[in-house]
């Protein structure tokens, strides 16, 4: 990875070629740009066709996670939330995240600690088919 600086621009990373200390750090450095909404970021285990990949955003103490695989889509079991959530990406594109997709936030960093380290869908989330 280039810098801290490019990676706190970043929406989406191959987390095979950045590591789990760059990402972190730069989902914690966002700052989404309206109050109340969330900043959401693409990240995936590979470039590879078919590449499964997790959706997964911050806002304040809360966090939204989506997995997507083999054409479907998981959210997680425990997620909240009854309406869609606004969630942007770094250069300011809405996208609301689906109902239950919330979780704390702490999830969300440990999901992508996991998803970087194992580069499979993250074993510490219970998941349900969205």
């Amino acid at each position: 990875m280039a810098s801290i600086e490019d990676a706190r621009r970043r929406t989406g990373y191959d987390v095979t070629e950045a590591t789990v200390d760059d990402v972190l750090s730069a989902l914690r450095a966002a700052e989404p740009p309206a109050p109340g909404s969330g900043v959401v970021w693409w990240l995936y285990a590979g470039r590879k066709p078919r590449t499964p990949y997790l959706v997964a955003g911050l806002r304040g103490d809360r966090g939204s996670l989506v997995w997507h695989e083999n054409g479907e889509t998981y959210l997680p079991a425990a997620g909240s939330g009854e309406e869609p959530v606004d969630y942007f990406s770094l250069q300011g594109a809405h996208f609301p995240q689906p109902p239950g997709s919330e979780v704390p936030a702490e999830d969300v960093l440990r999901a992508v600690r996991e998803l970087c380290e194992s580069r499979v869908r993250p074993a510490g989330v219970s998941w349900k088919l969205a």
